[in-house]
């Protein structure tokens, strides 16, 4: 079963995308489908570090001094590394 989605892209994006699909020998929705389920698999095999890299900003000062405060031992890694979706 195939179901149809519309979106909404300017012209240089429809453009960009539509010349890679093009020059790849691809139709435009075979790209965007390809690309997006790439994209997908590639973002839930990050571990929590490379999520947060990618994905969050950095914190304020007023957090970095609240942080600091704490006196958290940065260095001790005796714990166990959590992946995205142990998180989610």
């Amino acid at each position: 079963m195939r179901i149809r989605k519309h979106i909404t892209l300017t012209k240089d994006e429809y453009q960009i995308i539509y010349d890679f699909a093009i020059k790849n020998g691809y139709s435009f929705s075979e790209i965007l489908r390809k690309l997006a389920l790439d994209f997908i698999k590639k973002t839930e095999q990050l571990d929590l570090l490379d999520y947060m890299n990618a994905n969050l900003s950095p914190v304020s000062a007023d957090e970095r001094r609240e942080l600091d405060a704490l006196n958290i031992d940065f260095n001790d890694l005796s714990g166990a590394e959590l992946s995205v979706d142990d998180v989610l």
